[in-house]
């Protein structure tokens, strides 16, 4: 059996950052993506400016769709409000085109990349870790656990809780074509985002390029996130922005877990989590690539000093906590928790509809905007 330094289950954002940061510096590492490339991703489809430089990738250098933006609407109460920066505050991508460059800048740096290749069961053993993708069992020193929400890493290592905060999402791109966005769109090439009635949750409507993305997110079962996608088809729909006629790619649902309340082991012996295995999502916005990239790059270092053996992967779980907050229920959680909904909803009024609020607390802090 050939043995390889470390394995990456999942070549997502987060998987394939990790691997091209781990194979450049001369580690032999393994990817296992359970999808073929390019595969359709469920985003909103945005990177913040912070995540590019942590990629180390000029948005000039980036050979696919990617929409720069200077501006953001927030609606609420049926009244959208603009903020703007002086310079691109974020860039709109297409997740299918964006997680398959990744991966290919992985392999060109080294990495061997097996997709279609499923892991079915992870063993922890004394001196390594071993992998079954479905016939045929691969051994590594440690593992990177990347695949998402229902990471098998994660499942098996993670101490998963059902106590775990968890957001779901139903979530729709279309390759509507430029010309018949721009003139749809009353706001082409800038988000729209829509908080719902209850602040329990947002939709969102981006155009990008030729594609449309429109969605819808939140925490709680009532009302369901079905409900809350067939009232923002109505209000889109009552808005003109999706005209009779227009057919879009059917809407599709997926979770990931915020770090609120439980949380999920982030180390341990022989492996890490990142991203949204890890439960790194930022609280409120969901946004997720740049926690995933950051976590990347955070792992990649303790564990080029794991292998040199100046470091613990310990010290990586420190790091999470100190950059993501700790993993448990904090003071503010508990008293928002009980407020009355009344207090809450004009607190969020307040953040939305204050200029300076909103872009600092709202824009800035929880989406990393700017």
């Amino acid at each position: 059996m050939k043995r390889w330094e470390v394995i990456v289950v999942g070549g997502g954002p987060g998987g394939s950052t990790a691997a091209w940061q781990l194979a450049r510096a001369g580690r032999k590492v393994l990817v296992l993506e359970a999808k073929k490339f390019p595969r359709v991703k469920l985003c909103a489809g945005w990177v913040t400016k912070a995540c590019m430089a942590d990629l180390e990738l000029r948005p000039a250098d980036y050979p696919h769709t990617i929409q720069a933006f200077e501006s953001i609407y927030v609606g609420y109460d049926d009244r959208l409000r603009e903020t703007r920066w002086r310079e691109p505050a974020s860039f709109g991508i297409i997740r299918k085109e964006f997680d398959t460059f990744l991966l290919r800048r992985a392999e060109a740096a080294g990495a061997e990349v097996r997709e279609g290749a499923r892991a079915r069961a992870v063993e922890v053993g004394a001196d390594s870790v071993r992998i079954d993708i479905g016939g045929e069992w691969v051994e590594g020193s440690l593992v990177i656990g990347a695949g998402g929400f229902s990471c098998p890493v994660a499942r098996v290592l993670g101490d998963l809780s059902d106590e775990e905060s968890v957001v779901l999402t139903q979530e729709s791109e279309t390759e509507v074509g430029l010309d018949l966005l721009k003139k749809i769109a009353p706001n082409y090439g800038v988000p729209e985002l829509f908080a719902e009635p209850d602040f329990n949750g947002y939709a969102w409507y981006f155009t990008k390029g030729a594609f449309l993305n429109i969605g819808v997110g939140c925490l709680g079962k009532r009302p369901s996130v079905h409900e809350r996608r067939d009232a923002l088809m109505d209000r889109l729909k009552r808005s003109g922005r999706l005209p009779s006629g227009l057919e879009l790619t059917p809407f599709k649902g997926h979770a990931y877990a915020i770090r609120r309340g439980k949380v999920r082991k982030v180390a341990g012996e022989r492996f890490v989590l990142i991203g949204d295995a890890a439960g790194l999502a930022k609280d409120f916005s969901g946004e997720g690539i740049g926690p995933a990239v950051r976590s990347a790059r955070m792992a990649s270092e303790v564990i080029l000093g794991w292998f040199a053996g100046r470091a613990e992967l310990s010290q990586y779980a420190k790091q999470i906590t100190e950059i993501f907050g700790a993993d448990e229920e904090g003071l503010t959680d508990k008293i928002v928790d009980r407020l009355p909904d009344r207090v809450i909803h004009a607190v969020a009024r307040l953040l939305c509809g204050n200029a300076w609020l909103r872009r600092r607390v709202v824009l800035e802090g929880a989406f990393g905007i700017g």
